[in-house]
């Protein structure tokens, strides 16, 4: 049995939400009005619930901060987070104080049954605009990064040396490649080591591999 807590102050909406979900088999669900704080808790002590929903403001709080109050505990039921309308800027972080589910439902409508059983056996249930926005927001960093070229306190020669010892070849295989001498080459790579702080040509290669040099 599923058991779901409403934390919602608006009472038609949790009669709504109630309606749809007491109609499922497997779910059992109670209504808590956020008072205080203390009545939430004494709500979770005799209910035990295993999903709880929460407006987006609640006891005079975010209902991100009151989420993250709630993950915060021994064994932390999944947290829905309902709001009227959408705030892109809610995304992050709800996803970063642990709340399973993002739903934007304004007249307690929304597809209840599925959300409570997707958050319930950990999964997640996100609101499309609040899916792409997520999604947009973990490819950010990564797109900054292809972006950005990375700053590497090497010469464009000793950076030429550089790809070439990634690629496997020898002292003699890069001078031939670059028309240097050996030693040149030698004197190079010693100068990449002590600047990079690295000890090996397997270390030299790692590095270039990691800032995608080859």
């Amino acid at each position: 049995m599923i058991r779901v807590l409403l934390i919602l102050s608006c009472a038609c909406r949790s009669r709504r939400i109630r309606r749809q979900l007491a109609a499922e088999a497997d779910i059992e669900v109670r209504h808590q009005a956020p008072g205080t704080w203390s009545d939430v808790v004494t709500a979770f002590e005799g209910f035990s619930p295993s999903v709880v929903v929460l407006e987006r403001a609640v006891l005079r709080a975010d209902g991100v901060s009151v989420a993250d109050d709630i993950a915060r505990g021994g064994r932390p039921p999944a947290v829905v987070l309902l709001a009227d309308s959408y705030h892109p800027k809610d995304v992050l972080p709800a996803a970063k104080a642990g709340v399973r589910g993002f739903v934007v439902d304004s007249d307690g409508s929304g597809p209840w049954g599925t959300v409570v059983r997707a958050v319930a056996v950990g999964g997640g249930w996100l609101a499309p605009a609040a899916a792409g926005d997520l999604l947009d927001e973990f490819r950010a960093p990564a797109a900054r990064r292809v972006r950005e070229q990375p700053r590497i306190p090497l010469t464009d020669r000793e950076l030429s040396v550089l790809r070439l010892v990634a690629e496997g070849c020898s002292n003699l295989e890069v001078a031939t490649e670059l028309g240097l001498s050996q030693s040149t080459i030698k004197t190079h790579v010693s100068r990449m080591l002590a600047r990079l702080d690295l000890r090996s040509r397997t270390q030299l290669a790692a590095f270039a591999r990691d800032l995608g040099i080859v």
